[in-house]
């Protein structure tokens, strides 16, 4: 029997559930080795920092561990993730966690940016079918098998529309507007009684790594500190850098950037849409978490989706579900994601 899975492959993490269990890791590839690593810590650490897969005739470190031991490590931001084999490795390495035999079927339903639907197909044909991959669990080498049953790609807004049905937190009929702020892009999403309307939905190109730019460049300009993309995630998150030894706060680099992203996308969602015809927005991706504060209050009758750096993901879960007849969820419970 096929496992109904919900994945989300962003730009800058990679999130992942079975209704069970999720996971969220950074989307950076990097070159593999199988030079031994140590740790010296006590407790032995979870296997989503330790992710090294091979597919192919490449070995690969994916997530914390690219960041940590690959030489060569990239997050790619292209427009059809096609110069490399990114986009598969990340999606594979996603559903080796939920393998657990030697023959692993799934029903899979993930998204694409609103105006890149059209890259579906092309999606579809990188992954569909069966795919033979080495899995590293530690000092065990697996050969496993996914085979990737049925897979249908949305809209990427519709997975926190679902997500937020399964809530409660709006009805059917509800004509909503979904905000959904991702690392390379944000997307508009307009849904009237339950019908997605591409006309009035729209990618912005805009997202996190434009905020990621600016405070890049405040690093250099202020510290000398030249920083990739991906070891931003930490500094942007905690607002702290280590400089020769001494943690610096750098609220007011990281507040002023998002400030200025957040007029951006203030004035795009006023120009594509008549806000007040909505019943309600939902602010959601990891932009609507981590830029909430400056943009909730300039729209009255916005409200954060629950958990809105996983609420896609969720929402892919609900519609795997109702797809391939295993029930609609009767609320979303709150899941653990590691």
């Amino acid at each position: 029997m096929a496992q109904q899975i919900g994945i989300d492959v962003g730009y800058g993490f990679v999130k992942v559930t079975d209704g069970e269990v999720g996971y969220s890791f950074p989307s950076v590839v990097g070159e593999g080795h199988t030079k031994p690593t140590f740790s010296t810590k006590v407790n032995q650490s979870p296997a989503i920092d330790n992710l090294k897969v091979g597919i192919g005739n490449k070995l690969y470190f994916v997530g914390k561990s690219a960041i940590r031991h690959s030489r060569f490590a990239y997050r790619d931001l292209s427009y059809t993730r096609s110069v490399s084999d990114d986009l598969e490795v990340l999606f594979f390495s996603a559903l080796s966690f939920f393998s657990k035999g030697v023959d692993n079927v799934f029903n899979v339903v993930t998204g694409l940016p609103v105006e890149r639907m059209h890259l579906a197909n092309d999606f579809i044909n990188r992954v569909k079918g069966e795919r033979t991959i080495t899995y590293f669990d530690g000092d065990e080498v697996n050969e496993i098998n996914i085979i990737i049953n049925n897979i249908e790609i949305v809209p990427q807004p519709l997975g926190t529309y679902w997500s937020s049905l399964s809530n409660s937190i709006i009805s059917h009929e509800s004509r909503v507007g979904v905000i959904d702020i991702g690392f390379k892009t944000t997307d508009l999403a307009s849904i009237e009684d339950s019908e997605y309307i591409p006309e009035k939905s729209k990618s912005l190109l805009v997202g996190l790594d434009t905020a990621y730019g600016d405070i890049g460049s405040s690093l250099v300009t202020e510290y000398g500190l030249e920083k990739e993309s991906y070891v931003l995630d930490g500094i942007v998150i905690n607002h702290r850098i280590n400089v020769a030894g001494e943690t610096i706060d750098i609220s007011d680099i990281v507040g002023s950037a998002f400030e200025k992203l957040a007029t951006n996308i203030l004035v795009e969602v006023h120009s594509q849409w008549r806000v007040s015809e909505f019943d309600c927005l939902l602010l959601t991706g990891g932009g609507g978490q981590a830029m909430n504060s400056y943009l909730l209050p300039e729209l009255s009758h916005a409200k954060l989706a629950l958990d809105p750096i996983t609420a896609n993901c969720r929402g892919y879960l609900t519609w795997a579900g109702r797809l391939w007849n295993q029930g609609i969820p009767q609320g979303d419970k709150k899941l653990k994601f590691v």
